[in-house]
């Protein structure tokens, strides 16, 4: 049987917490759209690679009707080079040739989704790989979820680039729908021994608000040959005081300052190391006593955030009385297990890469 291999190749860098339910939600209602489609249960396998300063497959090619989609982790990083060559890795292991004597699998289709540019440079090297060995024999189409990216760097590997400039619930539904609607238009279209042209491939996107096809003509073109650091967006990896667990704490650019975007646990800290590019981002000013509005994830207390004399992050109980009567507090650090006075101040912190 030939088959109609599908990748969702997924970004799941710090930047794309906010976001990671709803592609989840997202893939939940491509694979359930997909379970009671004829065609689709008899041609389309799908495999996930997720990414953010490494890749890693999150499964490998699966009928739909024994599909299931792991939770989304997290990491640290956006290389799109780690993610394509993790992608032409698992193409050369598991997509079938046609050979002499039989056909092969049908040519393969990846939805590439990210919300940033990239973090690291090695997309250069792994995108010329594509180009040589790969790009007449798979279709690339890539989405910015929520944000403007510089679509040129994308356009090295494909022509089929659209943005979703609306992330909100509703729309993200839509969307999937509509992805879940190419891929059965595609899964037709191979159960009819026909190939559908790179034109024909995805539904019309003017039916989704928020949905844009981008010109490859239009826009402006970065110099990233050396990556770029996203300077909008901040991100603070923090310790509970209480459970003792890993979070990330958003801040986006506001002005001459930055606002509070959100706190969100790492569901999987041990993927989230395995996933996250050595190195930081550039640091950042914060004032240690000055609540900043955020919820711990895990203990759901208003926190203040403390710098540790070992350079880590957490946050603790609310603190303010004992500061404002005896100008310090006593604390134990998370991350280090040692216990020390804390005052007022500010400091700088080591960031993520976003």
């Amino acid at each position: 049987m030939r088959r109609l291999p599908i990748f969702f190749v997924i970004d799941v860098s710090e930047s794309m917490a906010p976001h990671l339910q709803k592609v989840d939600n997202g893939l939940k209602t491509i694979t359930g759209e997909l379970s009671t489609d004829p065609y689709a249960l008899e041609t389309a396998f799908i495999s996930t690679v997720v990414f953010a300063g490494q890749a890693r497959v999150l499964h490998k090619l699966t009928e739909v009707y024994a599909l299931t989609i792991p939770a989304l982790p997290l990491g640290g990083g956006t290389d799109y080079g780690r993610a394509m060559d993790c992608l032409m890795d698992e193409i050369d292991r598991n997509v079938v040739k046609s050979t002499r004597d039989q056909k092969g699998d049908w040519k393969p289709i990846i939805f590439f989704f990210t919300d940033g540019n990239p973090t690291s440079d090695s997309y250069k090297k792994a995108f010329s790989r594509w180009n040589r060995d790969y790009r007449g024999k798979a279709n690339i189409i890539a989405f910015s979820l929520g944000a403007k990216i510089d679509y040129s760097i994308l356009g090295q590997i494909t022509e089929q680039i659209y943005l979703l400039d609306n992330m909100d619930s509703d729309t993200v539904k839509s969307f999937f729908k509509w992805v879940s609607a190419s891929i059965q238009t595609n899964s037709v279209a191979v159960g009819d021994n026909q190939e559908l042209s790179d034109e024909k491939m995805m539904p019309d996107a003017t039916s989704i608000e928020g949905l844009h096809k981008i010109d490859l003509r239009k826009g402006p073109r970065a110099d990233l040959s050396k990556g770029i650091e996203n300077d909008n967006l901040k991100v603070i990896i923090g310790k509970c005081g209480t459970v003792k667990r890993r979070y990330i704490i958003l801040y986006e650019k506001d002005g001459s300052g930055y606002r509070e975007l959100g706190t969100y646990k790492i569901p999987d800290e041990e993927m989230y190391d395995a996933l996250t590019a050595s190195g930081s981002g550039a640091d950042f000013d914060i004032d240690k006593v000055t609540s900043t509005g955020g919820v711990c994830p895990y203990c759901g207390t208003n926190f203040i955030l403390n710098k540790c004399s070992c350079g880590k992050i957490f946050c603790s109980r609310d603190i303010s009385r004992e500061l404002q009567t005896k100008g310090q507090a006593e604390l134990t650090c998370p991350w280090c297990n040692n216990t020390g006075i804390y005052g007022y101040g500010s400091f700088r912190v080591g960031t993520g890469l976003g």
